[in-house]
């Protein structure tokens, strides 16, 4: 017989064998009374802690507890009845994540067929800020903030600006107006969006100061000025205060108000306000200049050339035989100035006056000027003489040049003197006195090239009545420098600040 097929068949048996001996022993172990099965028992878990405790939807939540199971398809995670998604489980720890329509409440943890409840989660929607415009505004301007997770309830948001509550006037999810609250203070600082206690911040939005008006807007140095406006500090030290440049004391200080002083060496021009690096313009202030006490200048002729006649018209009547003067002929030794009459032998006069040393500052204001004469020959008739100054910066003495007085150039202002009547020789009364002769005196000192102790020439042309005069003894003489009766001569007299 073949052995393979010998030990083939001797194994089929073998096994048949070994399974009777396995039935027996079956039956044989459920008859014994002695012998129970009872499955291993399923602990049951709990939740210790979670981590964190708020949170928004999205958030990855730590639950820490005892005897999870490892597969994380076995843990059942709920918030608040809102089941979520576990990432990650151990048999102490599960991550999951908050899910979307999640609410405050506990967390609940299920197992097989036990389910425990843990600690009361607080879902939050933190708001985001991701524009305002404009980024700087004075008191009262309207702001819009944009941004994420505002609640479109208006009362529901709470707006602070550089550290005061605001007024919110519309509000979406996405959008906040309001403005800038009463009262704020210039400087740069944060505007923050509270929401069911969560905050967003912006950083580095810039009030800045208005000023709306200054009383008076011209003083002198020294005057008080109040300026009012918005945002000022109420710290006085804290408002820097400047006219057109210089630097100024504020005195007293408030949210709206100013007190301060003009400076000295104050310029005509802007107000300026700076408030914690913050700054704003105001109006011009016109800086008056305080009156002085007049000054007055008595300067007497004091130099035989410093009084002259030039014919300005021949005399008709000259006899045939005697010489015949030319118009511009100039006289330095008369005795005495002829005003509305003819100078025997000559004719019709223009007049010259040089006063030397007049110190008078550049620029100062002239407020009276005039000229003395002494009477030499009475006269009532009407005479008229218009007056103006020699337009240089510093007169020279004249000379015997013809036309000496004629040719020299004249201001642009005069005035004219109608002369009343002279009653008697020796007088030096007010009817000797020119008309005020302040504005000819100004526009010379006001030259750019005049300096103090310069000489004015003042020159006196016959005009209206007086023209074409042919009498000798009609007008009226005057009294001229002399060396013998030096204080017979003309004098002008100024009155400056």
């Amino acid at each position: 017989m073949d052995t393979k097929k010998q030990l083939g068949i001797s194994k089929e048996i073998f096994q048949i064998i070994i399974a009777i001996i396995a039935l027996i022993v079956g039956f044989i172990s459920c008859d014994d009374e002695d012998y129970t099965f009872v499955p291993d028992p399923i602990l049951p878990h709990t939740i210790s802690s979670i981590n964190p405790e708020v949170g928004e939807v999205g958030n990855s939540i730590m639950i820490m507890g005892t005897n999870f199971s490892p597969v994380r398809s076995n843990n059942k995670v709920s918030f608040n009845g809102v089941s979520a998604l576990v990432t990650a489980a151990t048999p102490t720890a599960l991550t999951v994540t908050v899910p979307e329509g999640a609410t405050a409440g506990p967390i609940t943890v299920s197992h097989y067929q036990l389910t425990v409840t843990g600690p009361i989660f607080n879902i939050i929607s933190i708001p985001t800020i991701s524009e305002v415009s404009p980024t700087s505004g004075a008191e009262g301007d309207i702001i819009t903030i944009t941004g994420t997770k505002f609640s479109d309830i208006i009362d529901n948001n709470s707006i602070v600006i550089n550290g005061i509550v605001a007024t919110i006037t519309e509000a979406t999810e996405t959008s906040i107006t309001t403005s800038i609250p009463i009262g704020s203070t210039a400087g740069s600082g944060d505007i923050t969006v509270t929401i069911a206690g969560q905050t967003a911040t912006f950083s580095g939005f810039d009030i800045v100061p208005v000023i709306t008006a200054i009383d008076p807007l011209t003083g002198e140095e020294g005057d008080t000025i109040t300026i009012t406006g918005t945002s000022f500090s109420t710290t006085a030290a804290d408002n820097i205060i400047d006219f057109n440049g210089t630097p100024a004391v504020v005195t007293m200080a408030t949210g709206t108000s100013i007190t301060t002083t003009v400076p000295t060496g104050a310029t005509t021009g802007a107000i300026g306000i700076m408030v914690n690096g913050k700054t704003a313009t105001g109006p011009d202030f016109t800086i008056e200049v305080a009156p002085t006490n007049p000054i007055t200048l008595v300067i007497p002729i004091d130099n035989e050339n410093d009084d002259a006649e030039e014919v300005s018209e021949v005399d008709p009547t000259i006899d045939p035989g005697d010489p015949i003067p030319m118009v511009g002929d100039m006289d330095l030794g008369s005795s005495d100035l002829e005003f509305g009459e003819i100078s025997s032998n000559q004719g019709l006069q223009n007049i010259g006056l040089r006063f030397n040393n007049v110190t008078i500052p550049q620029g100062a204001s002239v407020t009276q000027a005039m000229i003395q004469f002494k009477c030499d020959d009475d006269g009532s008739d009407p005479v008229e003489v218009t007056i103006y100054g020699e337009a240089v910066d510093n007169a020279q003495t004249f000379e015997e040049t013809n036309g000496n007085i004629s040719a020299r150039p004249l201001t642009t202002t005069s005035v004219v003197w109608s002369i009343e009547p002279w009653l008697a020789a020796g007088d030096r009364l007010d009817a000797q006195k020119t008309v005020d002769l302040s504005s000819i005196v100004q526009e010379i000192v006001n030259r750019p090239g005049w300096v103090s102790g310069n000489s004015i020439c003042i020159i006196m042309k016959h005009t209206g009545v007086s023209v074409g005069a042919t009498s000798s003894s009609t007008g009226r003489e005057a009294e001229n420098y002399s060396s013998s009766t030096p204080d017979d001569g003309a004098e002008l007299t100024v009155i400056y600040q």
